[in-house]
């Protein structure tokens, strides 16, 4: 499929489904709730494992911080900052512990991406396309547009010597072993 077509393809899901509501459906929602939970899980854990540090939970980080980073290691960097106010929000949000010098360094962001919904429609008898005839649905961009949010936490963390930066990747675009699938009919279907 060339770039063209599945640009105009994502173009006209958009509209059908009405924006974000469809593209970020229940089943990309709850995955990203449950990621939020699980980093809140994480945090309780490490206060308890290390009583002696102070941990904190933030749901976003400044583009403007991120910019005042890269300053740090130059100050020709971070100069372009389009929105002032403009902020990341990892779906997990991002863990910091405080340091000896009172710094707050982080130790976890955490993102989910879920994307491709074929096992369920191969197993419902769903068809799917523009003109509903067939078994597998074109890949979505979800790993494009994690790398957004990576890409920041990467420049926020130059000075860094770790990366701390888990992406939790649901469905079945995302399969790492091939699997047989029996639609209602009978027909069974092969996803690689």
């Amino acid at each position: 499929m060339t770039k063209k077509n599945q640009s105009k393809r994502l173009t006209n899901q958009h509209k059908e489904s009405k924006g974000v509501v469809g593209i970020f459906g229940d089943e990309a929602k709850s995955h990203d709730i449950t990621v939020g939970k699980i980093s809140l899980f994480v945090i309780e854990q490490l206060e308890k494992e290390f009583p002696q540090l102070s941990f904190q939970y933030k749901t976003s980080i400044k583009k403007e911080e991120i910019n005042e980073a890269l300053k740090k290691i130059d100050p020709e960097l971070g100069q372009t900052l389009f929105v002032s106010n403009s902020s990341i929000i990892p779906d997990g949000g991002i863990i910091e512990v405080k340091d000896d010098n009172g710094n707050w360094r982080i130790v976890l962001v955490s993102e989910a991406k879920h994307q491709g919904k074929d096992i369920e429609n191969i197993k419902a008898g769903k068809l799917v396309g523009a003109k509903n005839d067939q078994d597998l649905m074109a890949a979505g961009n979800a790993i494009e547009r994690s790398h957004k949010n990576i890409s920041e936490i990467a420049n926020l963390m130059l000075s860094e010597s770790h990366f701390p930066y888990v992406l939790f990747l649901e469905g079945s675009n995302f399969l790492t072993e091939t699997i047989s699938i029996k639609r209602p009919d009978g027909r069974v279907v092969t996803i690689e």
